[in-house]
């Protein structure tokens, strides 16, 4: 394994980007998330992103999917379920000025399938006393190169097949609700692309293995509609096989999850989060991650 020093503004700006899209391929969990029961069909899921990064890094994006939910899974009853999608994500990411960037980009076109498994069939009204539910639902996730070669702006760093796995749970327990994804695996392979590393040198870089620990979303039933909880995740970037230095981002903030729409197949989730630790050399970012689910 060989590690490039972090020497250029060009790979300066890739990593920033690198980091970024990373982030997004692992979309971080909401209140409710896990969970199956959902009407058998189509839906289409939308997880716009806006961070900034002081001084004056800026990013905004969707991943923007359509999913197709099964009537059930193995057991051929409503105790599991399987989703199918497709996606890709869209967006801006400020270029400072560098010659061999655009702000707009594409990042992450993939597929994935996520199976859910009711471990305790909630019974009862959701929230009543006695209510207790409990759903796994590991998934699996490829994304594909997008085909840019470019340096900066969002979508650079992202030219290669990435790999996927999570394993969300979700429980409630009376008013009190977490969606809890212990470990999650993402690993990025070599470039298709060449890279300036300085001096003159190019390389295909591979991003390796990362992983987001204790992506969590924990809440509150407040009324029928609505939760609100906090959200933490620790994510710690090129940890193994990669051609990057180690980083590391963690961060925590609010959480929202609101049912009010439900009858007309609406469903938003909400996270505002503050990084409270970076790696030396990265500096704190903010966050706001929402999830708009429609189903069809």
């Amino acid at each position: 394994m060989k590690t490039f020093l972090i020497t250029t503004s060009t790979l300066v700006i890739t990593l920033a980007a690198v980091l970024g899209t990373i982030s997004k391929a692992n979309a971080e969990e909401f209140i409710g998330f896990g969970q199956g029961g959902i009407d058998p069909g189509w839906g289409v899921i939308n997880y716009p992103t806006i961070k900034h990064t002081p001084s004056n890094t800026n990013s905004i994006s969707t991943y923007a999917e359509l999913a197709y939910y099964t009537p059930t899974g193995f057991t051929g009853t409503k105790r599991d379920q399987f989703e199918f999608w497709v996606g890709t994500n869209i967006g801006y990411q400020n270029t400072h000025g560098m010659s061999n960037g655009s702000p707009f980009g594409v990042s992450f076109p993939g597929i994935g399938i996520e199976y859910y498994y009711g471990i305790i069939q909630p019974r009862g009204l959701a929230g009543s006393p006695g209510y207790v539910s409990f759903w796994t639902s590991p998934t699996l996730s490829v994304a594909f190169p997008n085909g840019s070669a470019k340096s900066a702006g969002f979508g650079a760093g992202a030219n290669q097949f990435s790999y996927g796995f999570s394993d969300a749970n979700y429980i409630q327990i009376g008013r009190f609700a977490a969606t809890i994804n212990p470990i999650a695996f993402n690993f990025a392979s070599r470039d298709l692309n060449a890279t300036s590393v300085g001096n003159g040198g190019l390389e295909k870089l591979r991003g390796g293995l990362s992983v987001t620990l204790m992506d969590a979303a924990v809440g509150y039933q407040a009324t029928n509609e609505l939760f609100l909880g906090i959200h933490h995740e620790y994510n710690i970037f090129n940890m193994s096989a990669s051609d990057f230095k180690e980083s590391r981002e963690a961060s925590i903030g609010p959480s929202f999850t609101f049912l009010g729409f439900a009858k007309q197949g609406l469903y938003l989730n909400g996270n505002l989060d503050f990084d409270y630790y970076t790696s030396p050399g990265l500096r704190h970012s903010v966050a706001i991650a929402l999830a708009i689910a429609k189903t069809l």
